[in-house]
């Protein structure tokens, strides 16, 4: 349930484990609340840390992901922290003000070069939002610059790039192709994309997106970025089967863009997440924010998210799973135990052993229908497999080791 009322969609638990730990919830309370529900909140993620006893904050890992924005919560709503603590968190935001200065010179280069050369860009993800939604750019670490432009555009901007240090990671993949990957000689990477999300499935449509994006100043250079709706969708979607998921940028980014824009357009939003296929993951990410950090969302949009989500076609479901089980940390039996009734759990094992023909096509790339019940076999065995490999090689590496053993007690022995 979300505030009581609105029902959860199926496998929203499984989905679920995308979705910051208890102690990270905590932390990010503290982070983005503000006065006596901040401190509250810092009060008892102190009270139930777990990390040898030490209080020194950096050695625990969620403080690594929201460092900056614990250094800011400190100075607005004065919580309490260890000399020590306070130290490390100052001199990590310093670094990143450091840091966030050559990133924008060399990001003012990249837009002025394209620019110049008449090539239209989206800036989008931390670059973007660091200037528009959040109090203080150098609170949004920036680990990198990503830019859309137009298909027929990125094999010149590649070579344009070029002249003032960039070179491309993977210069194999033809400069044409829906992502180039670069890498400035300061080791600043830079993605250039031509879709919004790197699975075709949940793409919108470009057109739109072009049409109705912003203009802004970002870096000192004018710029466009994508609608507060196109954002919030773009962040919460590329959570879903990012890894990169687990630095919790992307609640961050979530909750300050709803923060920052009270009038954003939810039928917009709702209305590009059906037409997406990301109604489901929407649901999932938008829930924790209204559970879990009092986002200021209309209860009346999640009622229609929510019921949309119910809606999911089989391809949808089998997708969300996909990207939930993507982070390496989130093993199929960590999805299994967060399922919520019978019919999930067997929706999950069908989806291990026999996902749809729809799956196949688009994520294992079966071209020929022929070959499908060859696959679904071929499927049975490599689960048979990992199952006994990972049920037996325990007992067979001690087999193992004592045959080794017996061997080199035996050859002693031999005159």
């Amino acid at each position: 349930m979300i505030n009581g009322s609105i029902l959860e969609p199926a496998l929203s638990g499984a989905l679920s484990v995308i979705l910051p730990t208890a102690e990270e919830t905590l932390l990010l309370r503290a982070c983005l609340s503000s006065g006596a529900a901040a401190r509250r909140a810092w009060e008892e993620w102190q009270s139930r840390r777990n990390d040898s006893g030490t209080a020194f904050l950096a050695e625990n890992q969620s403080v690594k992901k929201l460092g900056l924005l614990v250094f800011d919560a400190l100075r607005r709503s004065g919580l309490e922290v260890d000399k020590e603590s306070q130290t490390y968190l100052r001199s990590a935001y310093l670094k990143e003000e450091l840091r966030s200065k050559i990133f924008g010179r060399i990001f003012r280069e990249i837009l002025m070069m394209l620019g110049n050369e008449g090539i239209p860009t989206l800036v989008l993800k931390g670059a973007a939002l660091a200037e528009t939604v959040y109090d203080n750019p150098v609170l949004r670490h920036c680990h990198d610059i990503d830019i859309l432009i137009r298909n027929q555009d990125m094999s010149r901007a590649a070579t344009l790039l070029s002249s003032i240090g960039f070179k491309q990671v993977n210069p194999k993949s033809a400069p044409g192709s829906d992502d180039c990957n670069l890498e400035h000689e300061s080791g600043l990477p830079l993605e250039l994309h031509t879709r919004l999300f790197k699975a075709v499935y949940y793409n919108a449509p470009l057109t739109e997106l072009w049409e109705r994006s912003q203009k802004c100043f970002i870096a000192g250079v004018r710029a466009r970025i994508l609608t507060p709706a196109d954002n919030l969708l773009h962040v919460c979607g590329h959570a879903f089967y990012s890894p990169s998921r687990q630095s919790l940028r992307w609640v961050c980014d979530a909750w300050f863009i709803i923060e920052r824009h009270r009038d954003l357009n939810w039928d917009l939003l709702l209305n590009c997440a059906v037409r997406s296929h990301l109604a489901l993951p929407l649901s999932v990410t938008l829930g924790y924010l209204v559970q879990e950090l009092n986002a200021p969302i209309p209860s009346g949009f999640l009622e229609r998210l929510s019921a949309a989500a119910s809606k999911s076609k089989v391809i949808e479901r089998e997708l969300a799973l996909l990207g939930a089980h993507s982070s390496t940390t989130e093993s199929f039996m960590n999805l299994f135990r967060n399922v919520n009734n019978w019919r999930e759990r067997v929706f999950l094992i069908r989806w291990v052993l026999f996902p749809s023909p729809s799956y196949l096509v688009l994520v294992e790339k079966v071209r020929r229908s022929w070959l499908l019940p060859f696959h679904y076999v071929y499927r049975l065995l490599r689960y048979a497999k990992v199952r006994f490999r990972s049920r037996f090689e325990g007992p067979i590496r001690r087999i193992r080791w004592r045959i080794d053993r017996l061997f080199v007690r035996i050859n002693f022995r031999i005159p």
